[in-house]
C-alpha cells in the first residue's frame, strides 16, 4: 500500500501534540522576538490584509481585532472570498501550518504577480507557499498532529507576536509566561471539562460563541469539535449570536461562550433552555448557577489569552472524543484538492 493509499502520515498523535505543545512554544518564544526585530516588518505597511483557511482563517480573528483596535487597517480573508480583483492593501500577510494550502497559495500569487509586497508564515521550512511568497517566516517544522495542535499553537504565537511588532514595535515580553500558563490551566481546569463532556456534550451539536477579542478561540474550537470527535459545531460571536442564532438552543445543543460580562450575560439567557452551558471567563464575575466553569489566567492580551482557551478546550475535544467513541486520530475523509505538493500545481 502506498502513500497515497493511506493518506498523509503525522508525526505526532492528538495526545503526543497537546503534550508537545508548551515545549514547542517555548522555544518559538525564545528564537521569534529577535527575528521579528530584524526588520522582516516594514514600517510602511499600515495597510494589511491577513489571509488563511480553516484553522489558519481562524487563528486570524483574534490579532486582526487586536491590531483594528491599536490603529491598524487589518483585514482578513479565508482565500476564498477575496477576487483577483478586489482592493490593494501594502502587504498581504498569508498564514497556514503546512504552507501548501491552496487556496492560500494561489491568493498570494495573484498579489504578488500584481506588485503587493507578500509574506508568509508557515510551521514548514519549505513549502509552496513560501515560495509564492516575496518573504516567510518559518518555524521549524515541528512534527503534528491530524487535528493540528503543535502546527496551530506555533504558527498563532508567530502572529500574535508579530501582530504586537506591528501595533507597538516589539513582542510582549508576556508571551515568555505563557507554556507553563498553558500548562497550569489545562490542569486545573481538567475536572470541568471533563465533567461537561461526560453530560451536555455526549449527544447532539455544539455552539461555540466569543467576544470580538476572543473569536479566535470559537472559530478554532469549533472546527477542532468538527475534525475530532465528529461534533457538528459552528462558532459565533457574542453580538451575531444574540440577535437570533441562539434561538434553536435545546438538549440537542450545548453551548460554550467565552469572554466576559456579556458573554456570562448569555450563559444565564441559555440556562432558560434545557441545554447545557460551559462558560470560559477570567473568573473575575460569578458564573450563573446550572453553568459549568472554565478560568483563565487575567493580564495577558487578548491574543495571548485565546492561545491559553484553545490549549485547555483541546483537552475538552479529547475528552468529548472517548465519551462519544470517535477516536481524534481518525481520518473521516480523504481530502481532495485541498492541498498542493509545489507552486507548479497552481
Amino acid at each position: 500500500m502506498t502513500a497515497e493509499d493511506t493518506g498523509p502520515v503525522y508525526g505526532r498523535t492528538y495526545d503526543e501534540g497537546r503534550a508537545a505543545e508548551a515545549a514547542a512554544l517555548r522555544a518559538a518564544v525564545a528564537d521569534l522576538p529577535a527575528r521579528l526585530a530584524d526588520g522582516l516588518w516594514r514600517p510602511g505597511w499600515r495597510r494589511v490584509l491577513f489571509a488563511g483557511i480553516g484553522a489558519s482563517c481562524a487563528a486570524l480573528a483574534s490579532p486582526v481585532y487586536a491590531l483594528r483596535a491599536s490603529g491598524v487597517d487589518a483585514a482578513r480573508t479565508d482565500c476564498s472570498d477575496y477576487p483577483a480583483a478586489a482592493g490593494r492593501p501594502d502587504v498581504v500577510v498569508a498564514l497556514s501550518q503546512s504552507g501548501r494550502s491552496r487556496e492560500t497559495a494561489d491568493l498570494v500569487t495573484r498579489f504578488r504577480e500584481a506588485g503587493v509586497d507578500t509574506l508568509a508564515v508557515t510551521n514548514a521550512e519549505e513549502s509552496p507557499l513560501g515560495e509564492a511568497a516575496d518573504a516567510a517566516l518559518t518555524l521549524g517544522g515541528q512534527p503534528d498532529s491530524r487535528v493540528s495542535t503543535v502546527g496551530f499553537t506555533v504558527t498563532y504565537a508567530a502572529l500574535g507576536m508579530l501582530a504586537d511588532v506591528v501595533a507597538t514595535g516589539a513582542v510582549d515580553d508576556r508571551w515568555r509566561r505563557l507554556p507553563d500558563l498553558m500548562e497550569e490551566c489545562a490542569a486545573g481546569n481538567a475536572a470541568a471539562l471533563a465533567g461537561f463532556a461526560a453530560g451536555p456534550l455526549a449527544r447532539g451539536s455544539a455552539d461555540v460563541v466569543a467576544s470580538a477579542p476572543q473569536l479566535t478561540t470559537a472559530e478554532a474550537v469549533a472546527l477542532l469539535l468538527r475534525e475530532g470527535p465528529l461534533v457538528p459545531s459552528a462558532a459565533y460571536g457574542t453580538r451575531g449570536y444574540l440577535h437570533g442564532p441562539m434561538d434553536c438552543a435545546s438538549e440537542h445543543t450545548s453551548h460554550v461562550v467565552v469572554g466576559g460580562e456579556r458573554e456570562i450575560g448569555l450563559a444565564r439567557q441559555l440556562t432558560q433552555k434545557p441545554t447545557g452551558v460551559l462558560a470560559v471567563t477570567e473568573g473575575d464575575a460569578p458564573v450563573p448557577p446550572g453553568v459549568a466553569a472554565v478560568t483563565v489566567p487575567s493580564g495577558l492580551t487578548s491574543v495571548q489569552r485565546a492561545l491559553v482557551e484553545v490549549r485547555v478546550l483541546q483537552d475538552l475535544v479529547a475528552e468529548t472524543a472517548a465519551v462519544r467513541g470517535n477516536p481524534v486520530d481518525e481520518v473521516a475523509f480523504t481530502r481532495e484538492d485541498t492541498k498542493i505538493a509545489a507552486l507548479a500545481e497552481l
